[in-house]
């Protein structure tokens, strides 16, 4: 009997999702509460499903809870909650509810190393990509990076890798995951929105190594207690990586150079300012892909080799240029209050400081205590505008413009600049109330700060 699949959002995995299941003979469908105009804009190809017998759409509105009568199995885009109607209705009915990482894994041999936390997931899923792919392994570069792991469940061979950037709002929705190798980087609020709870969130984080056995590897930063303490409930093995201290397996930088231990030996990797990436957090990063391709195989000198040549990611500390003395940079993954003070932290005051955006239910009062101390003007915008103002001002920072658009942020800064001062988008906030998501926000500050240079 044919299988029949609800799809919740067509976002990416979403119609990933619907594409891999319609190829192997499923009945899906497919809905979201955009209207169908706007989901066939940006996926034109739902046209040609919307042809077949096996598939059916709903745009526009929520569907009745009454399809589910027809429905073996749902699979909800991660950007969706869990508390809508139709979900909430399909765990009162038993119907298992799964995520496009979940429908990934079942479909496929070729193993997972897996990566989550707060910040930095993108930046070390890239430089692991990027070790593995100079190993000479096949590999796929997936998941909450941008690129929907089932994209590939087709192709990707057993002997080649995905390497996985994973959500807390992804690992909701797993039951038999199991990453061969995975890293937790750092545990701060976030998505408070829709977890509630701190606790909510860092349990959601812990899914990752649920389903991994003694056998697996479990890398874990160790100068984080909330990540220790939470990694002490899994049962594979554990490395750490340390800016603090040497470890007894696992990675550490300690006075400007980076030494691994294997267990047996202690060997030296290389001098921090040998990094192509810069700042501590950087560096942690680093040091978490290093223990991760290591531990999996990976030569000490091909990690070395790519270490030393990585430069970063798009949106994430990204260097704009450099016009009539005054530095861009472009931060707009820094989606929340932890990224904005590492980017704080990480860039050379003076600072004009493009901050806010979607409201994710932080409390912004330490990044207000950075801000006095290192921001030259705070220009603000978004729906979170009105709330980064109190704040700023609690903390004594005077020098703040509110702003209602990207082009007058812009603009309100290149006003403002005078040479040697350093202009940063690192938002603190998602970019949901003006923008489908944060790298279309960057490269409109991108555009906007390019413009007749």
């Amino acid at each position: 009997m044919r299988k029949t699949t609800l799809v919740i959002g067509a976002a990416r995995s979403g119609v990933a999702v619907t594409e891999l299941l319609l190829n192997r003979g499923e009945t899906v469908v497919l809905t979201d509460t955009r209207a169908s105009s706007i989901v066939h804009k940006e996926f034109p190809q739902i046209l040609d499903y919307e042809k077949e017998s096996e598939f059916e759409s709903i745009f526009g509105i929520q569907p009745s809870p009454e399809i589910l009568n027809a429905i073996d199995e749902v699979v909800v885009s991660p950007g969706v909650p869990l508390i809508i109607p139709i979900i909430q209705a399909a765990y009162e009915q038993g119907i298992p509810v799964i995520g496009e990482v979940e429908a990934a894994y079942r479909l496929t041999k070729t193993p997972f190393i897996a990566i989550t936390g707060t910040n930095g997931k993108t930046t070390t899923t890239t430089l692991l990509g990027e070790i593995f792919k100079a190993s000479g392994r096949g590999t796929y570069v997936v998941g909450n990076i941008g690129d929907p792991i089932t994209n590939y469940v087709g192709s990707a061979k057993e002997i080649e890798v995905f390497v996985t950037e994973i959500s807390s709002f992804q690992l909701e929705t797993i039951q038999t995951f199991r990453p061969r190798a995975a890293a937790i980087l750092n545990l701060t609020p976030d998505h408070l929105d829709r977890h509630l709870t701190m606790e909510n969130y860092v349990k959601a984080k812990g899914r990752i190594f649920e389903n991994q056995t003694a056998e697996d590897l479990l890398v874990l930063n160790g100068d984080d207690e909330l990540v220790c303490q939470l990694g002490e409930k899994a049962i594979s093995k554990k490395a750490y990586f340390s800016y603090k201290n040497k470890v007894d397996y696992g990675a550490w930088c300690l006075n400007g150079e980076i030494w691994i231990n294997n267990g047996i030996e202690t060997i030296f990797v290389c001098h921090e300012s040998e990094l192509g990436i810069i700042g501590p957090h950087n560096t942690m990063n680093a040091l978490a892909a290093l223990t991760l391709a290591y531990f999996s195989g990976v030569t000490l000198a091909v990690i070395v080799q790519v270490l030393k040549s990585f430069k970063g990611v798009e949106h994430r500390l990204e260097m704009v240029g450099c016009f009539a003395g005054v530095t861009y940079i472009n931060d707009s993954k820094g989606t929340n209050t932890n990224a904005t003070i590492t980017a704080l932290n990480a860039v050379k005051e003076p600072i004009i400081l493009l901050a806010g955006g979607y409201d994710k239910k932080e409390d912004y009062s330490e990044l207000m205590e950075l801000v006095a101390k290192r921001v030259k003007l705070l220009i603000v915008l978004g729906v979170t505008a009105d709330d980064l103002i109190k704040t700023a001002k609690t903390k004594g920072v005077t020098a703040i413009s509110r702003v209602e658009t990207y082009e007058e942020a812009v603009a309100c800064a290149k006003a403002e600049a005078q040479n040697g001062d350093t202009v940063l988008l690192s938002p603190a906030c998602a970019s949901w109330d003006m923008f489908d998501n944060y790298e279309i926000r960057g490269r409109v500050f991108k555009e906007l700060v390019t413009e007749n240079q």
